[in-house]
């Protein structure tokens, strides 16, 4: 094994555990054994490169980096390029796509058919190993805690849980919404089950929270995508204006969470109800409004 795949291995190590990295210097690490041919590497190459950890976003290189893969031996590369090769060439996966608003106050937008059925499976295909129990913040200490409010379970993709399909999915929320893929939160993909719900709550941060705003900015956008539809119940419920909504496989809901002023819009406020039978998929893209630490 040469120096620079066994640094890759110990920084992939510390990627997976999600232990505290200096992303700069664990990208320099990544490349260098990427220039070596290190198949893995190749692929942890272009997760960096197309959400810009450590480096910054070129998706062209990200795109062409899964077929070098995939050439080298890289075990999930082939699934990857089986699958980006369904969606066409980068220029497609990332385009915008249209969007209708179905209500003003607070401003509610749905996007029909915003990604196929086959990448809609692949989704959570990958999101099913990653399910854990979903965690709310304690307004007491502003902590992550698990609470009753919330029984679903939630799988989170940090770096080395990422696949391109996914990377590419983020750019084209963010072409649609026009906003910057660089404050993207990390994505997520939830499960209900029979019974499953997230109680009454609003996406926005509380400005009882301002140290967090002010390190991390505020959450101005929920972008979501409905990836099944074998279940009954389970909408997403806006208690506070009497709506409710629910998407075909592949459709989005998205929705400001602040008023034009910037303002923590509490008709935001909202719920996943249980599903009543089946289960329920949905992926959750949650934006802010600076830059996010990649990853």
């Amino acid at each position: 094994m040469s120096e620079a795949t066994d640094r890759f291995q110990r920084a992939r190590a510390d990627i997976e555990a999600d232990r505290p990295v200096d992303i700069a210097e664990t990208y320099r690490i990544i490349e260098a054994a990427a220039r070596e041919g290190e198949p893995e590497a190749l692929l942890f190459e272009a997760y960096a490169l197309g959400i810009g950890y450590g480096c910054d976003v070129d998706l062209t290189l990200a795109f062409e980096n899964i077929y070098i893969a995939d050439e080298a031996g890289a075990p999930d590369a082939t699934p990857q390029a089986d699958m980006m090769n369904l969606g066409g060439d980068l220029a497609s996966w990332i385009a915008p796509r249209p969007i209708e608003y179905v209500h003003e106050a607070p401003r509610i937008g749905m996007s029909r058919g915003f990604i196929d059925a086959e990448l809609c499976a692949w989704l959570v295909d990958r999101a099913r190993p990653l399910q854990e129990a979903t965690l709310v913040y304690d307004p007491g200490t502003g902590r992550p805690v698990q609470d009753a409010s919330r029984t679903n379970t939630a799988g989170t993709f940090k770096l080395s849980d990422l696949n391109m399909p996914l990377i590419l999915l983020r750019h084209r929320i963010a072409n649609t919404l026009a906003v910057s893929q660089v404050n993207f939160e990390r994505t997520s993909i939830f499960r209900y089950e029979v019974g499953q719900a997230f109680t009454d709550h609003a996406d926005y941060i509380s400005t009882d929270f301002s140290a967090e705003i002010r390190a991390r900015g505020q959450r101005p956008h929920t972008f979501l995508v409905y990836l099944n539809e074998a279940f009954a119940g389970g909408q997403t419920n806006f208690l506070a204006i009497n709506k409710k909504f629910r998407g075909g496989v592949g459709d989005a809901l998205f929705w400001r969470n602040v008023d034009e002023q910037g303002a923590p819009d509490p008709l935001t406020q909202h719920a996943g109800d249980p599903p009543t039978s089946g289960e329920k998929w949905l992926l959750s893209q949650f934006i802010r409004d600076k830059a996010q630490m990649p990853g």
